[in-house]
């Protein structure tokens, strides 16, 4: 009887101190959940403030050109003759209109519309006030909210009696959209343009609603509970221009608030998405992993409970609470598996000392490999049948995979290794990670563990963005994002520009179908003149573009530019009849003519001269 009291008073303490134990791991976990969560918003909401940003770009390059144009008219009649080419391009461009204004917000649109609108006053007082090109917004008479581009021009233009001094382009906001953001988180995500001081100019992907009726970001507060970071932590991050995250509670559902800065002095995207969105399968694993620890915590109480007061049973207890302990554990173990599997889809242990490895397959029916054996065999099976995508001049996966490469990079418990990689015959892409887990004494890792991610669909849909549907060629949008990495990256390279000679007679005799096998049949032939390392594009229409990575001289530009030549106006028979088209080629080459934006107006300004001599000649030979 007098031990009950120390029974009970240890049994108290060591729950006690599991339930703390618990407690502090689960706020340990919570917290690397949160800032490895963040990190990934991180990248994933920079490639849209990276893309907002080249859209913005374009509009500056495109709005410079046409102020250009403006400017070497010979007289402001002859300005009128433009506006049809910028009409036309509205339907590849989408803008909403495109126009001259002056400071009485007075407009005169592409498709002939004019007069004065109250609603860009805003727009025109900003323009002048600061007398250099502005990126904002308003609202529609109509009600629909604009985004607008507006800069100065060089000459001023008078017609019917209006005198104009700026050039515009708007969009309308949804436009923009589309243009700039794909749905991220399965539609569980908000994405704003907002300004220093909080307010809202631009909404990029509106799903979740959470901001639905406020004008200012900081307004928020009012509704959300803090649990990492505060508004002021965000409000700081925006004002100062840089990134930072918070998680806040609203309406019982938790959300992350990712803040990125922007080209803009005074703008900058914040991201708001809910968190079962971004680290749900992590905070499965960690409730999982919680229980699994309490009941072993419990699991153990009992035992010390059980030891102290049935002395005479103590060795059958033991054997029985032992065969339970390994029910248990495969319990536990069963369900820490189950919730990985929705998160990996396979993966292996490996000691780099003894050369074996441990393999599970989370996701196939048939392994990929031997569930054990030896790992340089395992390695040479993966570096057959897959190979490495990596900007990595000749990187190998049996490099990349090799014990000694993994000890040089693995130096602390923190630091990983990521390699995406490809089939060798089958359209499939993964996505490799390899974490540290045991350590010599002198701090050299010897056992790791490689996770295996299926990303395919993700390559899938960032080929179908970046492709001409019905030639396979590189679309536009790539077309300018390969510019500014190379640009970015200091890689010289030349840039051709090609325009079709006689496609529109040949399209208009046999109609779009045969058009289109042609220019199908003309993609090829672009593909046969170029290297694996170069680009091919179709830019629209029977406009296209070549990205040739290499610092050529005269001489060789001139035999690349005859081979195209000869190459695409070689005669094409489809359905028994016999197509023959010329082509325009006017080159440029990055950084000889300047940077990648000059470059592209340079090569284009020579295709139009070669074009209007093959006009000339095919003149003059009628006329003969």
């Amino acid at each position: 009887m007098k031990k009950r009291p120390s029974i009970a008073m240890l049994t108290a303490l060591l729950a006690v101190v599991f339930a703390a134990g618990i407690g502090v791991y689960s706020s340990y976990i919570g917290m690397k959940i949160y800032q490895e969560s963040s990190n990934n918003l991180f990248e994933s909401f920079s490639q849209i403030s990276k893309t907002f940003t080249l859209f913005v770009q374009r509009n500056w390059t495109v709005l410079g050109q046409w102020d250009g144009l403006l400017k070497n008219t010979g007289s402001d009649a002859d300005a009128e003759n433009i506006w049809p080419d910028v009409q036309g391009s509205k339907e590849s461009w989408r803008y909403s209109d495109f126009y001259l204004l002056n400071e009485d917000s007075q407009y005169l649109t592409a498709d002939g519309r004019k007069g004065s609108a109250d609603s860009i006053s805003g727009v025109v007082q900003e323009l002048y006030s600061k007398g250099e090109p502005i990126v904002s917004t308003y609202t529609a008479s109509y009600g629909v909210p604009k985004i607008v581009f507006a800069m100065p021009l060089s000459r001023n233009i008078t017609l019917d009696g209006v005198t104009y001094t700026g050039l515009a382009v708007s969009y309308d906001t949804d436009v923009v959209d589309d243009l700039v953001d794909g749905s991220m988180y399965s539609g569980q995500s908000d994405c704003y343009i907002v300004r220093t001081n909080g307010d809202i100019v631009l909404a990029l992907e509106p799903q979740t609603e959470l901001c639905k009726g406020l004008t200012n970001l900081y307004d928020i507060d009012a509704h959300a509970e803090w649990r990492y970071g505060t508004m002021d932590d965000i409000r700081d991050c925006i004002q100062l221009g840089k990134s930072g995250s918070a998680q806040f509670t609203c309406e019982r559902a938790r959300n992350y608030l990712i803040a990125i800065p922007t080209d803009f002095p005074d703008w900058a995207l914040v991201g708001i998405i809910h968190a079962d969105e971004v680290d749900g399968a992590m905070r499965s694993v960690q409730q999982s992993t919680s229980f699994a620890l309490g009941a072993l915590c419990i699991f153990a109480v009992i035992i010390v409970v059980l030891a102290l007061s049935m002395e005479n049973q103590l060795r059958l207890r033991r054997e029985e609470e032992a065969r339970l302990s390994l029910e248990r554990e495969k319990m536990q173990s069963d369900r820490l598996l189950q919730s990985m599997s929705r998160i990996v889809d396979r993966y292996s242990i490996v000691n780099l000392d003894t050369n074996r490895y441990r393999y599970r397959e989370l996701r196939l029916s048939k392994p990929l490999y031997p569930t054990s054996g030896q790992y340089s065999e395992m390695v040479k099976t993966i570096s057959e049948h897959y190979v490495a995508l990596t900007e990595t001049e000749n990187a190998k996966l049996s490099r990349l995979l090799a014990p000694e490469y993994l000890r040089s990079v693995l130096r602390k418990p923190n630091d990983n290794l990521k390699i995406e990689y490809c089939s060798r015959t089958e359209n499939a892409y993964m996505v490799l990670t390899i974490l540290p887990v045991a350590w010599h004494a002198d701090g050299t890792v010897y056992e790791v563990m490689q996770v295996v991610q299926d990303i395919g669909q993700k390559v899938e849909l960032e080929n179908m963005a970046n492709t001409d549907s019905m030639t396979g060629l590189f679309n536009e949008r790539y077309f300018s994002r390969v510019l500014s990495i190379c640009e970015a990256k200091k890689l010289p390279f030349v840039l051709y520009y090609l325009d079709l000679d006689r496609f529109k007679p040949i399209k208009d005799t046999y109609g779009h179908a045969i058009g289109d096998r042609l220019l199908q049949e003309i993609a090829a032939r672009l593909l046969r003149c170029i290297r694996s390392r170069d680009y091919a594009f179709r830019i629209g229409g029977d406009e296209f573009a070549l990205i040739v990575s290499a610092d050529m001289d005269e001489t060789q530009r001139a035999r690349m530019t005859e081979r195209i030549q000869t190459t695409l106006s070689a005669p094409v028979v489809i359905d028994g009849k016999e197509l023959s088209v010329g082509v325009s080629c006017g080159c440029a080459c990055y950084p000889e003519d300047g940077g990648a934006s000059q470059v592209r107006i340079t090569a284009d300004s020579r295709m139009y001269e070669t074009k209007q001599r093959h006009h000339e000649n095919d003149r003059t030979e009628e006329e003969a």
